[in-house]
């Protein structure tokens, strides 16, 4: 499934101040939402019915990968739906916790949990519009990746920001960092 890119061509076209050849644009804007959720490691944008596959590890809570959590249509153990689950945020607890499965060995190997939920935002947050388009600005902006021309008395210099071709910079991290998905307590860098 193809995620959509996290601006428009023509937002693009309006932060650039310049008009912007559409595929070029829709190139630079997928590159750059596919960084962000690289990095992330969120989809960030709504995906309905996204089916995980989840190996309990932790006997009193599932995590869902994805946030956040809008929904849990089912839970399944093998062939059997489960009832008696209950979600709290982007966890699902039960009753006893998740140590003894229906239709499995217990703990430590008690099985594999599938999931289908509903998770993301349902309009992409502006921190992250915001470094997609700065990404794919800078791409379109330099897409040779130089760092100075010249031509006769003329002389451009690039930062080193707008080098093109989109890493993450500190700043972007820093915009993103909220949705970066975390394990536990811990924040992963």
């Amino acid at each position: 499934m193809a995620l959509p890119p996290f601006a428009t061509a023509a937002e693009l076209s309006t932060v650039m101040q310049t008009p912007v050849d559409p595929a070029a644009a829709e190139l630079a804007l997928a590159s750059a939402s596919a960084v962000i959720r690289k990095w992330t490691r969120q989809t960030i944008t709504k995906v309905v019915d996204d089916v995980v596959q989840l190996r309990v590890i932790d006997v009193a809570e599932l995590v869902l990968p994805q946030r956040p959590v809008i929904s849990v249509s089912e839970v399944r153990v093998q062939a059997l739906v489960l009832a008696d689950w209950v979600l709290s945020g982007d966890r699902l607890l039960r009753t006893g916790g998740w140590r003894y499965l229906p239709g499995t060995a217990s703990y430590p190997d008690p099985g594999i949990v599938q999931v289908t939920y509903t998770h993301g935002y349902e309009e992409v947050p502006d921190d992250v519009r915001a470094v997609c388009l700065d990404l794919a600005a800078s791409t379109l902006a330099n897409p040779s990746m130089l760092r100075q021309e010249a031509i006769d008395d003329y002389t451009r210099t690039f930062a080193a920001e707008s080098l093109g071709l989109g890493g993450l910079s500190d700043a972007h991290k820093t915009m993103l960092g909220d949705y970066r998905r975390r394990i536990g307590t811990m924040r992963l860098r």
